[in-house]
């Protein structure tokens, strides 16, 4: 009898037709953003540019199939979900989190760069090695890291309905983390990881079992709203990411 091994490219290749894809959203501009102030657990609403930058996500995203819309539970995140939301019809259910909030950043809160080194000379450890270091009465990263895995797990094996996307809205530290896990990055190298303000990136998730670690293939990162952009702009995921779209999902 002839033992019969599996090709591993014909697996990987038949996990990646049954991928879902994560679409991953930084929240628009806020004024603290425009000012560099260091902005966690404060809820500080979008700006007028973060407005016009939530309309352009929900411009982008208008065409794609969403089955759910998930998002930190602040202020700046929770607006640009609502406005990617009520662009569509009929309009998807938002489901809020505080899991998916920024680092808390404790005294440093409302501070700029300028204002911290200058304050809490003592206690800067946190910009040289923010795994062992926090801001003063503020949050761990491995709190942070911990809080965005488990509720990473809790989406992948959600109940959602397969038929369609998934869209997370949140902020900067949570979706570096996010990424650095799923695609087994060092922690170290998430500052490697650029997302912008209003910035839409996506991730192919793959079928994972009930007791495996979630798992995906980067699809999209870091796309923009063009600064000479009107609404009427042609979708940039449709010239960008079509293509690499069909190729992670194994049609190419």
């Amino acid at each position: 009898m002839t033992e019969v091994t599996p090709n591993t490219t014909t697996i990987q290749s038949s996990e990646r037709r049954n991928t879902r894809r994560l679409w991953i959203v930084r929240h628009g501009q806020t004024d603290w953003n425009t000012q560099q102030r260091f902005c966690g657990r404060s809820d500080i609403p979008l700006s007028a540019q973060g407005r016009v930058q939530a309309t352009w996500l929900a411009e982008q995203l208008q065409k794609e199939t969403i089955a759910a819309l998930y998002t930190s539970d602040l202020l700046r995140a929770r607006e640009t979900a609502e406005i990617i939301a009520q662009q569509r019809t009929p309009t998807i259910p938002i489901r809020p989190s505080s899991a998916w909030r920024e680092l808390d950043f404790g005294d440093w809160e409302g501070l700029t760069y300028e204002q911290i080194t200058d304050q809490f000379k003592d206690q800067l450890g946190f910009f040289t090695d923010p795994e062992h270091s926090s801001p003063p009465k503020g949050e761990s990263q491995t709190h942070l890291q911990q809080r965005v895995k488990d509720a990473l797990a809790a989406i992948v094996h959600s109940d959602v309905s397969p038929a369609g996307d998934m869209v997370l809205v949140s902020h900067g530290g949570p979706l570096r983390i996010l990424l650095c896990s799923i695609l087994g990055m060092p922690l170290q190298r998430q500052w490697r990881l650029r997302l912008d303000h209003g910035s839409l990136s996506a991730i192919d998730l793959l079928p994972v079992h009930e007791t495996s670690e979630p798992r995906a293939v980067l699809a999209l990162l870091n796309v923009q709203r063009p600064a000479y952009a009107n609404h009427s702009a042609n979708s940039l995921i449709s010239s960008e990411a079509a293509s690499e779209r069909r190729r992670v999902r194994g049609k190419m």
